[in-house]
C-alpha cells in the first residue's frame, strides 16, 4: 500500500465522522423540527450547538450506540480550554462544560486544572501558564496552534533540537482515528495544539494514541534524506510523512 492510500485511509475517517454526526442532526431535526446553523458550520459544529443548549439527554444515547469517543471529546475540552484563556475568560466560571457527556468536574489547583472524565483523571497545566520551561512557554504563547499540531510541533524541533516528536493516530469520533502530533520531553506530553503539559503516563492511559514516529529535532534532516521520492512530498508536514512512512512499513 503506498503512501497516499495510507493516508488516505485515516483522513477519510474523518469525512465519515461528519458524515454520520450529520445524520444524527438530521435525526434530530425529523424528531423536533428544523435547527438553524450558520452555513459554514460542518456536522460536528452543529452538534456541539445543540449539545451547547441542553439537548444532550436526546443526543448522548445515540451518541453511544454510535461508538462516542471520550478520547476526541477530552481533546476538544482542552482546545475550549485554551480558546477561554487565550481570551481572558475564566476556564472554571464556564458555562461550556454542561455539553460534554465525559467530562464530571473541572477544578483549578494552583497553576493546573483537573478534569474528572468518564476515562479517568486528567491533570494538565497550560503551557501559556508553564514557566517551568521557558523555551516552551515563550514559543506557546506566540499564538495559538489549534489545528496546526504538525506545524506547531515542527518548527518547534527546528529551534530547540533536543526535544523529541511524537506522531500518533490518537482517537477521533466514531471509532475512527486522526495523525496527531506532540512533544515528549522529561516525561512529560507537551501537546501545543490543545495547549497543554500533561504527565506522560496519564496521557497514554486516557488519550490511547497509537505512536507511529518519534524523532528529535536533531534527525529531522537526517530522516527527511531518508524518504523516498514515492513518499507523500513537500506539500505534506514532514512529521505526517515520516509516520505514515514508518505506517507504511509496519
Amino acid at each position: 500500500m503506498d503512501a497516499y492510500k495510507v493516508y488516505n485511509h485515516v483522513k477519510k475517517g474523518h469525512e465519515e465522522v461528519l458524515k454520520m454526526t450529520e445524520e444524527v442532526i438530521q435525526l434530530f431535526e425529523r424528531t423536533y423540527g428544523f435547527c438553524f446553523f450558520p452555513p459554514f458550520y460542518n456536522s460536528l459544529m452543529k452538534l456541539n450547538v445543540l449539545l451547547e443548549n441542553g439537548y444532550g439527554g436526546i443526543l448522548w444515547p445515540i451518541l453511544e450506540k454510535l461508538g462516542y469517543s471520550y478520547e476526541f471529546e477530552i481533546q476538544e475540552i482542552l482546545a475550549t480550554m485554551d480558546s477561554l484563556l487565550r481570551n481572558n475568560m475564566s476556564v472554571i466560571a464556564s458555562v461550556k462544560w454542561t455539553c460534554y457527556y465525559s467530562m464530571h468536574s473541572l477544578t483549578k489547583l494552583q497553576d493546573c486544572y483537573v478534569l474528572d472524565t468518564k476515562a479517568g483523571t486528567l491533570i494538565t497545566t497550560p503551557l501559556t501558564e508553564w514557566k517551568e520551561n521557558l523555551k516552551m512557554w515563550e514559543y506557546a504563547n506566540r499564538r495559538g496552534y489549534y489545528g496546526f499540531c504538525h506545524d506547531a510541533v515542527e518548527r518547534f524541533l527546528k529551534e530547540n533540537l533536543e526535544y523529541q516528536a511524537v506522531t500518533s493516530l490518537i482517537p477521533h469520533q466514531f471509532g475512527r482515528k486522526h495523525y496527531h502530533s506532540y512533544i515528549k520531553h522529561e516525561g512529560k506530553i507537551l501537546d501545543l495544539s490543545h495547549n497543554a503539559c500533561i504527565d506522560e503516563e496519564t496521557y497514554n492511559k486516557i488519550m490511547n494514541p497509537i505512536p507511529l514516529n518519534q524523532v528529535y529535532g536533531y534527525e529531522l534532516e537526517s530522516e527527511e534524506r531518508k524518504l523516498g521520492s514515492d513518499e507523500l512530498g513537500p506539500e505534506k508536514c514532514l512529521l505526517v510523512r515520516l509516520a505514515v512512512a514508518k505506517q507504511r512499513r509496519g
